[in-house]
């Protein structure tokens, strides 16, 4: 409907001059009933780019165009001033408590879980202080994290009683994969924690705070979540055990990806195939699939909601 404002034009120079103004579009603008926008499939042989980080790699296997628009045309959203802290914020946040409090404690077996409670408490107050100080709702946040303390602690000492020892986090990796064009591609990454035994073997972890149930779905299907197995190809050789711990909650539950050093062969295999595809020229359709496009900032863009057909 026409505002108040442009409906009380109309009807004015209606009775004026026998003429409301309203024009429809002419018939050849017009959509058929089902019809839509083709959706896009570009090729950009000289934009691709040799340093990718695990995340754009995960993009690139999400969504070709999204990895397109995101990492080859560099039209990622700029960053906006937010005035209360979100859901990364939050996971930002408990990745900075847990390397402190690691740092002070890098072995829990033998002291009470009353002590190493408080301390963790202690270092997540002090971190979300200054939030909280700007604005006092985020004590939700902080209420949602304190909840999971004393299962973390618990977890934590069960690890070590597996044989694991903390031995490091937010570690910067990088490798050099051969292309078949010539040259290299740089695939790196930042691994939230790393855990090593006795006899050198390595794991790999990688916090989330988000419940156990999703990141299940995620490892349903290895050959699509690459997160993991680029976290150990980054690491290298002697990684054993690569997995997701599930900070969500009062009961930390861990999700270990199977036959990790074969994953991680098989995604560097599959991702120096996929930067020569696109070195060759092959094109980066959107897939359109929901649960790539539920939080694509691209979706604009590709038109997602109005595609009729996809390129062949």
């Amino acid at each position: 409907l026409l505002c108040p404002e442009l409906s009380r034009l109309s009807v004015l120079h209606g009775r004026a001059w026998g003429d409301d103004l309203i024009r429809k579009p002419p018939a050849a603008c017009a959509f058929p009933p089902g019809a839509g926008t083709v959706m896009p499939c570009p090729a950009a042989p000289s934009r691709v780019p040799l340093r990718l980080s695990a995340s754009a790699y995960a993009s690139l296997m999400a969504c070709p165009y999204q990895f397109f628009a995101r990492r080859m045309l560099g039209l990622s959203e700029t960053e906006e001033v937010r005035e209360a802290l979100e859901k990364r914020d939050y996971g930002e946040f408990v990745h900075r408590i847990l390397q402190r409090f690691h740092a002070a404690h890098p072995q829990l077996s033998g002291q009470p879980d009353e002590a190493l409670t408080a301390a963790l408490e202690a270092i997540s107050r002090e971190v979300f202080a200054p939030e909280i100080e700007e604005n006092f709702l985020e004590h939700a946040w902080l209420a949602r994290w304190l909840e999971c303390v004393p299962g973390y602690v618990a977890w934590q000492k069960a690890r070590e009683a597996a044989g694991w020892r903390f031995a490091g986090g937010e570690l910067v990796r990088e490798i050099g994969l051969p292309l078949a064009g010539g040259g290299e591609l740089v695939l790196h990454g930042r691994l939230d924690r790393l855990d090593r035994r006795a006899d050198d073997s390595e794991a790999v972890l990688d916090y989330k705070t988000q419940n156990a149930q999703g990141l299940k779905q995620r490892l349903a299907d290895p050959g699509e979540d690459v997160q993991l197995a680029c976290y150990a190809l980054l690491q290298g050789g002697r990684v054993g055990e690569a997995g997701y711990v599930a900070l969500d909650g009062e009961k930390i539950i861990e999700l270990s990806l199977s036959e990790v050093q074969d994953m991680a062969h098989a995604q560097g295999a599959r991702l120096a195939a996929a930067i020569d595809a696109l070195r060759a020229g092959a094109t980066l359709p959107a897939h359109g699939v929901d649960a790539a496009c539920a939080w694509c900032e691209m979706r604009g863009l590709c038109r997602r909601d109005f595609h009729s057909e996809v390129l062949p």
